[in-house]
């Protein structure tokens, strides 16, 4: 079963650390024993010393026996211990075996700790079982000198049980720290993990709701620097991929805009011509004007394909020299094809006035805003165009008296899919038209500008960049 990288982190971290407090627990007891163990050496060492001092008084007559029989019973019982000197006298090393006790409960297994005693060392086992005591002793014995000779030993036993359960008080603090220094560290473990994979589970979150269509703020950046990599490429792929599906819907409704103007302008005339409304002439226009926008429709088509094809939404420039006045007079004749409604123009351009731009985009503007002037006015409509030079731009105007834009909604008109809330009429419409001309304009280093009066007009004015000169023709 797969793990999640939380769970995987978290647990590898606490068996790591929990080994190591383990470890050092083992370390500290050890430490601690050999502590407990040495320093109950020395005790037994102080008293087989002092033992063997008195015993020594007691051969050369500065004390009695008995006093020293006193000692021994007294150290015995306080320390819980048994004491025990063995005199060898005249028996050599060999007889040591079949020598006389003076204490005869002592175990006969002890022979070979004598011998090395015997040889002027001192013995000291941490844990000796002995039958006499029927339980595990702790021994410790040493040679009694005299004048270079060696005269006899003295030995203690005294319980294990005492020094065990020192070490097992100190076992069980070690325990409780570390158990305590392991839940603590254990949540300092799980709030870094939570912490370390937070950005991770934020990402997976992020990418699922990109996959559902929402937009998202981008994720914030955390302290660990491998981290930020990835969080920095996820970033920039939510952005790429945001600026995508603009520009796909930013084409779609350009495209549907482009289209929607030559079919209109094809079916007005078609319909023109089947009710006979069309003299000779007028009816020879109109077929050229059918014509010219159907090849123009059959041109944005395989535009579509091709940019689709390459997945390729951008808006390039492809400008040239052209004369901006025909373009207005065709914008004005394709827009009188609507249908229901009254629609007059005026225009003021002068005959030379030459534009460097993109004809086609230009066109799309120019169709945009006159569409939202009819749109967006009553049933009777005067449209006014105007091209004029201002501060060294060309500018072109359209004006119209429609119902206007409140006060508050002007500065919102140019927000991608945002809609006039017009409590006169309501309009059917993506809400893309004028970002769309926005974004047009400004690939010609443009600007566009708007004013409006509610109930009584709108006036749309283009500035664009004196990158033109006059054509002759």
């Amino acid at each position: 079963m797969n793990k999640s990288i939380f769970s995987r982190l978290l647990i590898t971290n606490l068996t790591i650390f929990i080994g190591l407090i383990v470890i050092l627990t083992g370390i500290l007891t050890l430490l601690y024993s050999t502590q407990v163990y040495e320093l109950e050496k020395q005790r037994l060492r102080e008293i087989t010393q002092k033992t063997e001092s008195l015993y020594l008084d007691s051969t050369k007559g500065k004390i009695e026996a008995l006093k020293l029989q006193d000692y021994m019973d007294a150290m015995a019982y306080v320390s819980k211990s048994k004491l025990y000197i063995l005199n060898i006298h005249e028996n050599n090393i060999q007889n040591l075996r079949d020598l006389d006790f003076a204490n005869s409960d002592l175990d006969h297994y002890l022979y070979e700790d004598l011998k090395i005693i015997l040889k002027g060392n001192e013995v000291f086992r941490k844990s000796t079982y002995t039958a006499t005591f029927d339980t595990q002793m702790i021994f410790y014995g040493r040679p009694i000198v005299n004048d270079g000779q060696i005269e006899g030993v003295v030995v203690i036993f005294t319980p294990i049980s005492t020094v065990v359960k020192n070490i097992r008080v100190m076992l069980m603090v070690i325990a409780s720290v570390s158990i305590c220094f392991i839940a603590i560290v254990s949540g300092v473990l799980y709030m870094s993990a939570k912490k370390m994979t937070k950005p991770i589970e934020d990402i997976s979150n992020s990418a699922l709701a990109i996959a559902n269509g929402e937009i998202l703020e981008d994720i914030t950046k955390t302290e660990y620097e491998e981290l930020n990599a990835l969080i920095d490429s996820f970033n920039y792929m939510k952005s790429e991929l945001n600026r995508i599906d603009e520009d796909k819907k930013a084409f779609i409704g350009m495209i549907s805009h482009e289209i929607k103007t030559p079919l209109t302008v094809v079916s007005g005339y078609l319909e023109a011509i089947h009710d006979g409304l069309l003299d000779k002439d007028e009816l020879d226009e109109s077929l050229e004007i059918i014509y010219r926008e159907t090849k123009r429709l059959t041109l944005l088509t395989k535009e579509i394909v091709t940019k689709t094809r390459n997945k390729d939404m951008e808006f390039y420039l492809n400008p040239s020299f052209f004369k901006l006045k025909p373009i207005l007079e065709e914008m004005i004749r394709l827009a009188k094809v609507n249908i229901g409604k009254h629609i007059t123009f005026s225009l003021s351009c002068e005959d030379h006035t030459t534009l460097y731009a993109d004809e086609k985009q230009l066109r799309q503007i120019l169709s945009n805003l006159i569409s939202n002037a009819i749109k967006y006015s009553g049933d009777s409509v005067h449209i006014a165009l105007s091209c004029f030079e201002e501060e060294e731009q060309l500018c072109i105007r359209i004006e119209d008296n429609g119902f206007g834009i409140k006060k508050d909604e002007l500065e919102k008109v140019f927000q991608k899919y945002y809609r006039i809330k017009n409590t006169i009429t309501q309009q059917e419409g993506s809400g893309l038209g004028l970002s769309i001309v926005k974004r047009l304009v400004d690939l010609h280093h443009g600007t566009i500008d708007i004013t409006s009066t509610y109930k009584k007009g709108t006036i749309v004015t283009v500035k664009l960049p004196p990158l033109r000169q006059e054509v002759k023709g």
